[in-house]
């Protein structure tokens, strides 16, 4: 196999595992072709690779293909050796149970955030999961990691990210999110106000590092008519002190 053939596979591979990671539920060989735009014999190949080694599974009765926990448990020993993850962990499930409602952590990778941890304590449950990638920009944990970068990376990062509004209320303007940027460092907190699900708001807190840049947050989220305005303002407040309490773990030490 030459080196450029190789690296063609790889990244044929990855382009699969990619797909297959967006249908947990599985997906027949005719679907994976089309969406990876692959020939049907050199996915079956790949699939044939993947099951061989573990990494995924096909379903007996649907013919249907999946990833399987093995790939959960080469990211979950990244995830598990991240400092934030073993400090935050107490502090957000004490928060969720104070308020009742889905707490979630996450990471910034690039343009995006990866949830990395959740916690429900209320009956409703929420349709996001560990591993999920959504961007920065229509995201409350990604405005209020955003609103600790500097401008010219705040201006990069939404130069580079795909725009598009997921609900009628998604910004898509750089001036006006600019604006919410410069609410959040005044207040501390961001808002997600049904941008990137409609029917769920957010209240989200970036966790800074000494220098006051922000690689992770979290976020509560409850169902929109019950997070009114005054509940957001209490909620903000008990997220607002659960950062204090995180930081004091981790040696930082100080609000941003």
């Amino acid at each position: 196999m030459t080196e450029k053939g190789g690296v063609q596979s790889v990244e044929r591979i990855f382009q699969l595992i990619e797909q297959l990671a967006s249908h947990p539920a599985g997906a027949s060989l005719q679907r994976l072709a089309q969406e990876t735009d692959l020939a049907k014999s050199t996915v079956h190949r790949l699939l044939a690779s993947l099951v061989g080694l573990g990494y995924a599974a096909q379903e007996p009765g649907t013919g249907r293909y999946r990833l399987t926990l093995k790939m959960f448990e080469l990211s979950s020993g990244i995830v598990n050796s991240m400092e934030i993850m073993d400090v935050a962990k107490a502090h957000l499930e004490r928060l969720s149970q104070r308020t009742g409602e889905a707490v979630h952590l996450v990471i910034r990778d690039a343009r995006d955030i990866v949830y990395i941890y959740k916690t429900e304590s209320g009956p409703m449950r929420m349709s996001s999961r560990v591993g999920l990638r959504s961007p920065l920009y229509c995201t409350g944990v990604g405005k209020a990691i955003l609103a600790t970068l500097p401008p010219e990376e705040v201006a990069d990062v939404w130069n580079h990210s795909t725009l598009k509004k997921l609900t009628s209320r998604t910004v898509v303007d750089l001036a006006e999110m600019q604006d919410q940027l410069a609410e959040v460092r005044a207040s501390g907190y961001a808002i997600d106000d049904e941008e990137n699900e409609m029917g769920v708001r957010c209240v989200a807190v970036a966790i800074p590092g000494p220098d006051g840049r922000a690689d992770s947050a979290f976020s509560i989220s409850g169902l929109a008519p019950y997070m009114t305005p005054e509940r957001i303002r209490r909620v903000a407040s008990l997220a607002l002190d659960t950062r204090t309490d995180i930081l004091a773990d981790l040696g930082v030490g100080r609000k941003a």
